[in-house]
C-alpha cells in the first residue's frame, strides 16, 4: 500500500480554497498509486481555535467524502465537530467510495484548544484498510508513549495523523525546540512500537513543517519545514513482519511490572 501525506499551509476560515488545495493533493496522490492522502489537523478551515472553533465540519465533511469519490483515493480529514454545546477537534477515515470508515475526537488538548473544545473520551477505533490494521490519531496524542503503545496492542499497523506543530524555538522561555516532534519523537515512536506513523502537518511561517512517514524498521520519509508538498512511502505485510522479528521491544517489554 503506498500512503501519501499533504504538507501545506491552510487559510484561516478559507473553507473553499482549502477544499480546493485538498482536491488537488488528491490528484496527486491518486496519480503516484497511493490508496490513502493524510491531511494536516484542521485543514479545511485553518487552524486556529479561537477562531474556528463555531465552524461545523459537517459540510466540508461532506465535501470531502465528494473529493474521496472522484479521486478515488482514501482521504484522512480533520474537522470541527458539533454536538450540541460541545466543540470536538474530530478525524475521519473516508474510503475511496467516500463512506466513512471510522472517526477519533481527540484526546490530548494543546493550548489554547482547552479553550474551545472538549476532549475525546475513547481511545480511537481499528479498522482493516487494504489488508493492513489501521487507526487515527491528532497531533498532540502522538507526543504521550501510553498513547501509541496503547493503540499498538489494540493491533495497529498504521497510524494516520493529522496534526498542527506550531514554531517555536528553544530559546523561548516556556517550550523546546517543536520541530523535534516531527524530526525525532514521531519516529522514535514509530520504531519503538514498530508500526508507522503518517503524520501531516502544516507549512507556513507559523508551523513547524517536517511532516513525515515514519516506517517501523526505523526509515522515514520526509518533508521540509516550509514548503508546501506531497510525500509518499510504501508499506508492505512483510515490512511489519521483518521490523517484528529484528526489534523485540514489543516482545521483550515486561507486562507482570507495568
Amino acid at each position: 500500500m503506498r500512503i501519501s501525506v499533504l504538507q501545506a499551509t491552510a487559510r484561516i476560515g478559507d473553507i473553499g480554497g482549502n477544499l480546493s488545495r485538498l482536491e488537488a493533493a488528491a490528484w496527486e496522490a491518486e496519480d503516484k498509486d497511493s490508496q490513502v492522502l493524510v491531511t494536516p489537523e484542521l485543514f479545511t478551515c485553518g487552524y486556529d481555535p479561537a477562531a474556528v472553533h463555531d465552524i461545523d465540519g459537517a459540510a466540508a465533511l461532506s465535501s470531502v467524502r465528494r473529493i474521496a469519490r472522484d479521486t478515488q483515493i482514501a482521504i484522512v480529514v480533520s474537522t470541527v465537530e458539533h454536538e450540541g454545546a460541545q466543540r470536538y477537534i474530530v478525524a475521519h477515515l473516508v474510503s475511496a467510495a467516500g463512506d466513512v470508515l471510522t472517526s477519533y475526537r481527540k484526546t490530548h488538548l494543546f493550548g489554547s484548544e482547552v479553550d474551545y473544545f472538549t476532549p475525546g473520551q475513547s481511545l480511537p477505533q481499528t479498522v482493516s484498510f487494504e489488508g493492513v490494521t489501521v487507526a487515527l490519531g491528532i497531533c498532540y496524542d502522538v507526543e504521550y508513549p501510553e498513547f501509541v503503545r496503547t493503540v499498538t496492542d489494540s493491533g495497529v499497523q498504521l497510524l494516520l495523523v493529522p496534526t498542527a506543530v506550531p514554531v517555536r524555538s528553544a530559546s523561548s522561555a516556556d517550550t523546546f525546540d517543536t520541530t523535534l516532534i516531527p524530526r525525532r519523537i514521531v519516529p522514535a515512536r514509530a520504531l519503538e512500537n514498530t508500526i508507522t506513523i503518517a503524520y501531516a502537518n502544516h507549512a507556513g511561517r507559523d508551523f513547524a513543517g517536517y511532516s513525515c512517514i515514519a516506517l517501523p524498521d526505523g526509515e522515514v520519509v520526509a518533508a521540509g519545514p516550509d514548503l508546501a508538498e506531497v510525500i509518499v512511502a510504501e508499506i508492505s505485510a512483510p515490512l511489519f513482519d521483518g521490523a517484528r522479528r529484528s526489534n523485540p521491544y514489543l516482545v521483550s517489554r515486561r507486562r507482570d511490572l507495568y
